[in-house]
């Protein structure tokens, strides 16, 4: 008989790596994971504007009809959204406009609308947070480490600073790179889980 996984607080990072292990907002991460500014960039509005959003959301009451929290739930992210917004357009680098349609996956993508009732909401306490912070982190590294490496191996530089990369890949910058990487890193995770 198979023991059931234990939680860990480091879930979200490596073995539950919403991009990279769920497969969770792979379309953010596949387009705007092409270069390190706009990926920091929108690592930033992602952060805040979940965070805050699930914290608020908790306080819902659950004898509030399922459909009725789902929708309570994006207003509350597009509530907190709006001052995250502002506070971007001031401390980014990139405008956060330039972002386009994926702005709005922050506010009714899969970790206000389906994590919260599936995963986040289900455990007490400290494990709550912990298990949030862990899976922003895990996010917010994931489209990081895309956003580097395909920056770096197709362009042959970061923010235009060349690091004498001899052999540049164009391709990664374009989408079908970004599903290439998250591929091979979801390989790695699970040969890693198997170990």
């Amino acid at each position: 008989m198979k023991s059931e996984k234990k939680w860990s607080p480091f879930d979200g990072i490596w073995s539950h790596n919403p991009v990279f292990a769920a497969g969770m907002s792979a379309a953010p991460a596949v387009i705007l994971g092409s270069s390190l500014d706009t990926a920091l960039t929108y690592a930033l509005l992602f952060s805040t504007t979940t965070f805050g959003a699930l914290m608020i959301s908790r306080l819902l009451p659950r004898k509030i009809p399922y459909a009725l929290r789902i929708i309570l739930y994006t207003l509350t992210a597009a509530a907190v959204y709006i001052p995250c917004y502002m506070a971007a357009e001031k401390f980014s680098a990139v405008n956060p406009a330039s972002l386009g349609v994926f702005l709005t996956l922050i506010v009714t993508g899969d970790f206000v609308v389906r994590g919260s009732e599936l995963r986040f909401f289900r455990l007490k306490g400290g494990r709550f947070v912990t298990d949030i912070i862990s899976h922003i982190l895990g996010f917010d590294m994931a489209l990081i480490l895309l956003g580097a490496v395909r920056e770096l191996f197709s362009q042959g530089g970061i923010g235009g600073v060349l690091y004498g990369v001899n052999t540049v890949i164009p391709i990664l910058s374009a989408p079908c790179g970004g599903f290439i990487l998250i591929g091979l890193m979801g390989a790695l995770i699970r040969v890693t889980k198997n170990n």
